[in-house]
């Protein structure tokens, strides 16, 4: 169990403190098993030494009166001298290397599986997933993620590359996003433009044809002139709400704390100089004190979803403006006669629309949706139960 508290305590530790905990350790335990081998060797010996004595055998002894001790005469004893066996010597002088070699031994193996054993609870994990990262990153793979959970360097050194990640993630997906509207933009430009065109070049046919044999009258050349001027005026426009689009694209969010209630005055007020003969309900659902957004942007979503549902409605038309987690929303509601299936899949997509052929060019709900996703939200399109469409504008007011 203590064994199990020190490896967590050195697994959640700093590199530089799981480091010194481990070869403290490593030294405590080194030093541990080289006493007990030194101690070992050393009984050892004593009991191979108990093999080696020397016997005096019907000893010749007299008493020396001035010290009253005995005193041995050798030469008249028989002595009998029992040494060590080859055996018994190399195992005697075996434990001295063992003294020696054996610290020596639990110090190379001791750093060794201190190393091997720290490399694998500490190292190993997170510059795996590292160098698995790195080469996914270099491949351009970036669906995966890093969870490695330390509090320490390489945990940290972890997360930051996981942020890494998804913010290349997000950069690459806003990236293709960007060049996928930019394909439809690009296809809806030769598209409509064809028309108009088309157009222009019948008239000029017709004016060349005409013109050399006189067959105009003045009412029909007239009449040619004011259409290619209506062509031409159309290429105009759509030339315009191209390059609104791309302002658009290219324009940055500005959040500002604004206080709620002259917020919600001020939209109340905005609607009611859009207001005509017709009833626009304006509800409220939001309790903060103040939000964070770009105000600027939150009410040009607002007018042009409002300008689209006056369009459309028969009767009346409902903005609820409320609150949810961390988004601001706008609701949008009215009577008519609703999205078709159609619209519902292509209608936030840029120059859609079923009014190409008037002065609206379907930009609106594709700009609304492209400054909701800036501002960190979404556009949601959708029909009511019962008549009639909505559209919710949600904008993140967290920043």
């Amino acid at each position: 169990m203590g064994s199990g508290v020190q490896m967590d305590k050195i697994k959640n530790a700093s590199i530089k403190k799981s480091m010194t905990l481990t070869f403290i350790i490593t030294i405590c335990m080194i030093g541990v098993f080289s006493g007990i081998a030194i101690f070992m060797a050393n009984q050892s010996q004593q009991e191979i030494l108990k093999n080696k004595y020397l016997m005096v055998k019907s000893p010749d002894y007299e008493l020396d009166k001035s010290t009253n001790k005995y005193t041995i005469d050798i030469d008249g004893s028989v002595v009998e001298w029992h040494g060590l066996s080859m055996a018994e010597n190399i195992a005697y002088y075996g434990c001295y290397a063992a003294m020696i070699g054996l610290p020596v031994l639990s110090i190379i193996i001791g750093i060794g599986s201190a190393a091997a054993i720290y490399y694998r609870m500490k190292l190993k994990a997170p510059i795996l997933q590292l160098q698995e990262g790195m080469k996914r990153i270099q491949d351009n793979d970036l669906d995966f993620s890093i969870g490695y959970s330390s509090d320490d360097e390489l945990g940290q050194l972890c997360r930051s590359m996981e942020k890494m990640r998804k913010e290349l993630r997000h950069n690459n997906k806003t990236l293709w996003e960007t060049l996928q509207q930019r394909k439809l933009l690009n296809t809806s430009v030769a598209h409509d433009l064809r028309t108009p065109i088309t157009v222009l070049r019948g008239y000029l046919d017709f004016l060349e044809k005409n013109i050399p044999q006189d067959k105009l009258t003045e009412e029909m050349l007239m009449d040619t002139i004011s259409s290619m001027q209506g062509a031409i005026l159309r290429l105009e426009r759509y030339a315009e709400c191209v390059r609104d689009v791309e302002k658009i694209e290219s324009i940055e969010i500005k959040r500002e704390q604004q206080d709620t209630v002259s917020l919600l005055k001020e939209m109340e007020s905005n609607i009611c100089q859009l207001e005509d003969d017709k009833k626009v309900v304006f509800l409220t659902d939001i309790f903060l004190p103040s939000i964070n957004i770009d105000k600027s942007v939150v009410f040009r979503v607002l007018e042009n979803l409002l300008q689209n549902a006056m369009r459309y409605r028969k009767e009346k038309v409902i903005v609820e403006v409320y609150q949810k987690d961390s988004l601001f929303l706008i609701s949008v509601k009215d009577d008519g006669k609703g999205f078709s299936e159609e619209d519902l899949r292509q209608a936030t997509n840029m120059f859609y629309g079923k009014e190409k052929g008037s002065e609206h060019f379907g930009i609106g709900l594709g700009v609304c949706r492209l400054l909701c996703e800036k501002h960190g939200g979404f556009l949601q399109i959708g029909n009511n139960e019962f008549s009639g469409a909505y559209v919710i504008a949600a904008f993140d007011i967290l920043g």
